[in-house]
């Protein structure tokens, strides 16, 4: 399976707010979609009703562009700090369970996920492959190829929506979730930390407005899917 780097030490960079790198068709779009100010970055922008960095806006053209999928493929779908770190690593455990034994009195000290954090096993679509990348080299990744994604239904690949590939939504409490991303995104940024209201961010995260919100869009669109077709997205919740 490939792996370079692991999803959290890119988050900054993807808040960048420098054109570089921005393919002129972004670009054109970033320039009609609606924009916020956000409490830990400098804008959030409103694509298809949901609320992205321009980077990843850019990493959603360039998966929906180039991104072709295989039946065999497992996508693993969660909102920012509901439990995707923990569903990485438990789906990771079930798909290699023949080549690495999970049971905690039998596992190898070379099992992957002694040595290697989750995040690197399991990369996500939109942060760490196509982020930079039009076209990431996928070659490596052995079959059933396994990712992650924060995607919105609506935002998904056409390939990834259309076939028997399985998806799988991990559902958390929003008071919960709201909580996680509060302290994680201060951790990250602990230079804007004095400057950063709670009460303001809990405004603007009940509007909607914050990365990858709104929250009940986002649950939702998946929700309702996995009840017209429960055997392609296995919907839970913590």
């Amino acid at each position: 399976m490939a792996a370079s780097d692991s999803d959290p030490p890119i988050l900054p960079l993807l808040w960048d707010e420098d054109n570089e790198g921005l393919s002129q068709e972004c670009r054109d779009l970033i320039a009609t979609l609606p924009a916020e100010p956000d409490w830990f970055t400098q804008k959030l922008y409103q694509y298809k009703g949901l609320w992205l960095f321009k980077r990843i806006v850019q990493a959603v053209l360039n998966c929906q562009h180039h991104f072709q999928g295989r039946d065999s493929d497992v996508l693993l779908i969660t909102s920012p700090k509901s439990g995707t770190t923990w569903l990485k690593a438990l789906t990771f455990a079930i798909i290699n369970r023949k080549s690495h034994d999970p049971n905690p009195t039998r596992i190898s000290s070379t099992h992957p996920l002694l040595t290697a954090n989750p995040h690197i096993l399991v990369r996500t679509l939109e942060i760490s492959l196509y982020n930079g990348h039009a076209e990431p080299d996928l070659s490596l990744f052995s079959s059933p190829r396994l990712f992650a994604s924060h995607l919105p239904y609506v935002l998904l690949p056409e390939s990834i929506k259309s076939s028997r590939r399985k998806k799988v939504y991990l559902c958390r409490n929003p008071k919960d979730i709201f909580i996680s991303y509060w302290h994680f995104m201060n951790t990250l940024r602990r230079e804007i930390q004095e400057n950063n209201m709670m009460e303001n961010f809990f405004k603007q995260f009940c509007r909607g407005v914050n990365l990858y919100g709104p929250f009940w869009d986002h649950m939702l669109g998946y929700y309702k899917k996995s009840l017209e077709d429960p055997n392609k997205i296995m919907f839970f919740e913590i």
